[in-house]
């Protein structure tokens, strides 16, 4: 397994790690909302009331958390691509811009110079918007797939 690979293997362990945290911590603190409304309504002799309530809670806050949940999954994806899109960026640039320095330092004249740095400048001005491109295609589909209707 290449490094980039394991990388992002870790991305995708760490992201699911997350979303299933953030579904659990969730889950819980309905449970605890749930059974403190009880609590309290049982004291006030709501008890038929706050179940019927509590119960129609709970039957709301299941899609909704589940929704949510969803979306924030596709959000840590979504930004684990740009992440890995960027590294990938900047480590092509910097061997490009070591190389350039390499080749700049061997030039012969100052003629010779001047043209390696307009060639590098139109390079870089090239690379950067492309990059740019690249980076809002990426976060239009990350915002898409964030506001998409949840599977049943």
């Amino acid at each position: 397994m290449n490094k980039q690979s394991k990388e992002t293997s870790e991305i995708e362990q760490t992201v699911d790690e997350s979303v299933k945290a953030g579904r659990e911590a969730v889950e819980k603190t309905t449970k605890s909302m749930a059974k403190a409304a009880h609590d309290v309504a049982q004291s006030n002799g709501w008890t038929e009331t706050a179940d019927k309530q509590a119960a129609t809670l709970t039957a709301f806050q299941g899609p909704l958390v589940e929704a949510t949940s969803q979306a924030f999954g596709r959000y840590v994806e979504g930004m684990a691509e740009l992440n890995q899109e960027m590294t990938r960026f900047v480590a092509q640039r910097l061997r490009y811009d070591a190389e350039f320095g390499h080749a700049l330092a061997g030039c012969g004249s100052f003629v010779q110079a001047a043209e390696m740095q307009q060639e590098w400048m139109k390079k870089a001005a090239d690379d950067y918007m492309t990059e740019a491109k690249k980076l809002g295609e990426i976060g239009q589909k990350v915002v898409s797939d964030v506001t998409q209707t949840p599977s049943a």
